[in-house]
This record gives C-alpha cells, sequence and structure tokens, in this order.
C-alpha cells in the first residue's frame, strides 16, 4: 500500500445550510487503503460521505487532495434510487456509471461496453447481463450497484452500507468480492456500516462516529465503546 495521503480532511464540519452536525473532523485516507466509518443510524455518517464527494461543501475546513492526486469517485449509495418499474436490465444499469465519459446524443462506444462487459465479470454477474435488475436478489442488484460504481473508472470506492439489507451468505460474499476488487484495483475504499458486526475483522483503520465526534480506533476499541453504550445508566 502507498503510505501517501490521498484525501485529508483539516479541522472540518459537516452539515447542511452552514449548520454543522459534526465538528472538528481531521484524519487523511492513504492510497489504496481500506478504511471502515462506523457509526449508528443518524450521526451523519452519509452526510460525510457526501461531502468527500464534494456533493455538498464542507461547512468549515479544508478537504486536500494528495500532491498529482486527481480522486476519480465511485459510490455506491445506501439505497438504490432507481424505479423498479422501468425495465432496466442489469447491463444497462451497469452502463449508467459511463455516461460521464459520453457525449451527448451519441452512441455508446464499443469501447464502454466492453468495460461494462469487464466491471459485470469482475463482481460475478455477467452471465446475468441480461435480467433484469427489478428481479434480482437483494445480493445481486447490490453486486450490480457495485459495478455501476466500478464503471465510472474511479480510484476511490466509497461504499454507504454495502451489506444492509441482504442475508448472511450474501453479506460474506459481498465483503469478500469488495475485498477482491481492493486487492485487483489498487482502490482506495471506505465503507461505511451501523452494525459492528459488519466490520471485517482484518481492517486495521476505523473512523468512528461516537457521541457527535469523530475519532479513530481499532475493531477492538470501537467494540469496548460499543458495549460501554449498551449498559444501562442508573436512575
Amino acid at each position: 500500500m502507498n503510505t501517501d495521503n490521498c484525501i485529508t480532511l483539516k479541522d472540518v464540519s459537516i452539515g447542511y445550510n452552514g449548520s454543522p452536525i459534526l465538528n472538528d473532523i481531521n484524519f487523511s485516507l492513504k492510497t489504496g487503503e481500506f478504511v471502515v466509518l462506523f457509526g449508528p443510524n443518524g450521526c451523519g455518517k452519509t452526510t460525510l460521505f457526501k461531502t468527500i464527494l464534494r456533493i455538498i461543501p464542507p461547512v468549515q475546513g479544508d478537504i486536500i487532495y494528495g500532491n498529482d492526486y486527481t480522486p476519480r469517485f465511485g459510490y455506491v449509495p445506501q439505497r438504490q434510487f432507481l424505479d423498479e418499474i422501468y425495465p432496466f436490465t442489469a447491463e444497462e444499469v451497469v452502463l449508467m456509471g459511463t455516461f460521464g465519459e459520453m457525449k451527448p446524443f451519441h452512441p455508446t462506444a464499443k469501447t464502454n461496453r466492453d468495460w461494462v462487459e469487464q466491471c459485470l465479470k469482475d463482481v460475478g454477474m455477467l452471465d446475468m447481463k441480461k435480467e433484469f435488475f427489478s428481479e434480482l436478489s437483494g445480493g445481486q442488484k447490490q453486486r450490480i450497484l457495485i459495478a455501476r460504481a466500478l464503471a465510472t473508472r474511479p480510484n476511490v470506492l466509497l461504499l454507504d452500507e454495502p451489506i444492509t439489507g441482504v442475508d448472511v451468505i450474501a453479506q460474506k460474499k459481498i465483503i469478500e468480492l469488495i475485498s477482491e476488487l481492493h486487492k485487483k484495483h489498487q482502490l482506495t475504499i471506505m465503507m461505511v456500516t451501523h452494525e459492528v458486526h459488519h466490520i471485517p475483522s482484518w481492517v486495521n483503520k476505523i473512523i468512528h462516529i461516537h457521541h457527535y465526534k469523530v475519532v479513530l480506533g481499532s475493531l477492538e476499541e470501537i467494540i469496548s465503546l460499543s458495549r460501554i453504550d449498551e449498559i444501562p445508566t442508573q436512575g
């Protein structure tokens, strides 16, 4: 793994319309690093994602990108926003990831279609490319959304709750897939979860939103804090 920082948050506050929900955020992502962003529902994880993605600006502070480093983001959102009444195939959903490179009113280039096939192959869904997205299982849909993010040709992949809402077997397979993609494409990855048991045991860097503070810790430290929070207070 490269030891250079590719993204650094320095004294960042995040929120909406100038009103912060989290303050004093300071951490860096190293090129090729796999990081988990952990915290309870509603704590600001998705807002932090959107700030890193430059969808919304920070309320305060700076997000600094490494020297000679241009982030290309692939994003797997917490919920897919495709209206499933439309008859999109799995292939067509992944093709959406290439739209940023296409000129308006031009047909899809063969190179883009070849790349889409490679992305489908990378997530183990090439044989399902002509199936309707709406008819796939939860785990299969998640694989297609990951392939769509890969189709943007990212060097930074952000996954918001990628295994929430799928069965235990599919969860394990998706985590294994994300790990394989991390190694194969040398991606910088940040994965969000609110379930401590969803954190892979081999992850050594966890960004934890705890009581409205953003801290770095190991899996053991995160588990300890979670257990403390479960202890009922005495009245």
